[in-house]
């Protein structure tokens, strides 16, 4: 039973601090005032970091040019996914489930991977050795979101597809 207790307790948690993290995040640029007007300058200054020339390309010719756009997106991104993942949490910890909620869960943790690649590919980081930068850390928090989203995912597909199968099921006994 105890063994059960923690299994049903981990991923709620890990839910919690993910989405705490994204909800902090989006509520930094939302009480920054000059935001939308650093973010072009910080695009322009994160390009020289940027290991991915093909990336580095495409925001300098997409990213800073749209930059209004882009930070309304990353904004809009940051709040989805940590409300998506904290009321998944909630949701868990009362031992329910919801279908709807669940699938968008699989919605939020496609979307949280993809900024979570963004902000790393920005930041100049790398899963590899860096011999240019002795100091830097073996996985940046950014690479670390992006895979435990891209396990979340692997998690959500899992359950959805269950789910999927259980209403058919359902509805060819009924």
């Amino acid at each position: 039973m105890e063994k059960k207790v923690t299994s049903q307790l981990i991923l709620p948690i890990l839910l919690l601090i993910i989405a705490y993290q994204w909800l902090i995040a989006f509520i930094n640029k939302v009480v920054n005032k000059d935001f939308f007007n650093q973010l072009p300058k910080q695009m322009k200054d994160a390009i020289s970091s940027i290991t991915f020339q093909p990336y580095a390309t495409i925001l300098k010719n997409v990213g800073i040019p749209n930059s209004h756009l882009f930070g309304i997106l990353v904004m809009s991104g940051e709040l989805f996914v940590g409300v998506i993942f904290l009321l998944y949490a909630i949701q868990k910890l009362m031992r329910k489930n919801n279908r709807l909620l669940a699938k968008l869960g699989l919605l939020a943790t496609i979307v949280g991977a993809f900024m979570s690649l963004n902000y790393a590919i920005m930041g100049g980081d790398t899963l590899f050795v860096d011999p240019g930068n002795a100091f830097q850390e073996a996985i940046s928090v950014d690479w670390f979101m992006f895979l435990m989203e891209i396990t979340l995912v692997i998690y959500f597909y899992a359950v959805t597809a269950k789910r999927n199968e259980e209403v058919k099921t359902n509805k060819q006994s009924a």
